[in-house]
């Protein structure tokens, strides 16, 4: 036993100096391959890591080679979910065992959920409401001189006249809100692109004019800003989600605002954007995230992981060392869900990349690697939900 231990330490130390030779390599990979949990070493953070970066490599060799698929069968999935997910609290991936297989087929049995998709609701500066799904593309309203046209599926498109936008009526707002298990994308006015997470919105004018642009967003969005001048030099674009304002020159940025969580954060793709607070302002560059707590007035800036940040963008949930009620909460916004726990709380971690297209089901198959275990309650309250159950 512990000479294999050894004999994999020394193959995770020769990979991470990049001196393994080919054959070292596919050693490794079959102990990728095998994962038997008896002989799973004791691996320092560093190495961790590195088997972590292993896997999701490989996980996107196996899914780069099969179709794409809005929902992929659980029999083709597990090599691919064996290889994404999960490293547990740090332990290596394993494979199903003959339990996890038998509680499969229980879940199976059980009602499934579908996913979420491109859904909102869009409510003009009359109060009048576009429920935009229902719609065909093409055009679908006006507002003073723009038109709002419905671009394809999951796309609005505000294209303002030419005319003097002096004239415009600042009380034109609109607001675009997505509900549970919705996302939409929206080009306002001035060529900037927005796109909205689940159970999020954003309010803004149906055309920019004057020295600034100015919009207020709830829950998560991503920005592109359009960089814009006038005689007077750049048009500041700015973003207020309540307890935050941000300005921007031109960048691409996410902010994950929701009222349920205990901070927001913001994080820099591409340019510089300002956070202020209060008496507090700061500056981002780009691969930093400001941290701002609901319970204080402090900005608190550090590294940030870009790709985890703007996962759901891609269509994707990432995890990095997530505990089971943070992600819980993530699949609650997309699935309708109502989570409860029953019993002690799980104490897992999860690392893992899972596709936002995959069924309530395949989610949690998934999931069950970590040893968690789930019931699906058939019954739909009167949220039009189902009561997803957690156990140990």
């Amino acid at each position: 036993m512990d000479v294999q231990k050894n004999r994999i330490l020394f193959l995770l130390d020769r990979f991470e100096q990049g001196i393994a030779t080919p054959s070292e390599m596919e050693e490794l990979d079959a102990w990728y391959n095998s994962f038997e949990d008896e002989i799973t070493p004791d691996l320092t953070d560093a190495q961790k890591q590195i088997s972590k970066q292993r896997l999701f490599n490989q996980l996107d060799q196996l899914t780069a080679e099969q179709p794409k698929k809005r929902r992929l069968h659980w029999a083709s999935y597990a090599s691919a979910a064996a290889a994404v997910l999960l490293l547990i609290a740090g332990i290596a991936l394993f494979r199903p065992s003959s339990k996890l297989e038998k509680e499969e087929v229980q879940l199976a049995l059980t009602a499934d959920v579908a996913p979420g998709g491109d859904k909102a609701i869009l409510t003009l500066s009359d109060g009048r409401q576009i429920v935009l799904e229902d719609k065909p593309d093409g055009q679908i309203a006006t507002q003073g001189n723009t038109t709002i046209i419905k671009m394809n599926s999951g796309m609005l498109s505000y294209r303002g006249s030419t005319k003097n936008n002096s004239e415009v009526p600042e009380s034109q707002l609109n607001t675009i809100s997505t509900p549970i298990g919705g996302q939409f994308q929206v080009i306002l006015s001035d060529g900037t692109k927005v796109w909205l997470n689940a159970a999020s919105s954003i309010t803004f004018p149906s055309q920019f004019s004057g020295n600034v642009r100015e919009v207020s967003t709830t829950g998560e969005t991503y920005f592109e800003v359009a960089k814009l001048k006038n005689r007077k030099g750049k048009i500041p674009f700015r973003v207020s989600t309540g307890q935050q304002k941000i300005e921007v020159l031109g960048t691409q940025f996410n902010i994950n605002a929701y009222g349920d969580q205990k901070q927001y954060q913001t994080t820099l793709v591409e340019g510089s954007i300002r956070i202020s607070r209060n008496k507090q302002s700061k500056l981002l560059q780009p691969g930093q995230q400001a941290i701002t707590p609901l319970e204080n007035e402090t900005i608190n800036i550090s590294e940030a992981d870009v790709e985890k940040a703007i996962a759901w963008k891609n269509g994707l949930f990432k995890f990095d060392n997530t505990d089971i009620i943070s992600l819980m909460k993530q699949l609650e916004r997309w699935y309708p869900i109502e989570v409860v726990y029953d019993g002690k709380i799980p104490d897992e971690h999860f690392f893992g990349k899972i596709d936002r297209n995959y069924t309530l089901s395949e989610v949690l198959k998934v999931l069950q690697l970590g040893q968690v275990h789930f019931k699906i309650d058939d019954k739909i309250n009167a949220n039009g939900k189902r009561k997803l159950i957690v156990t140990p």
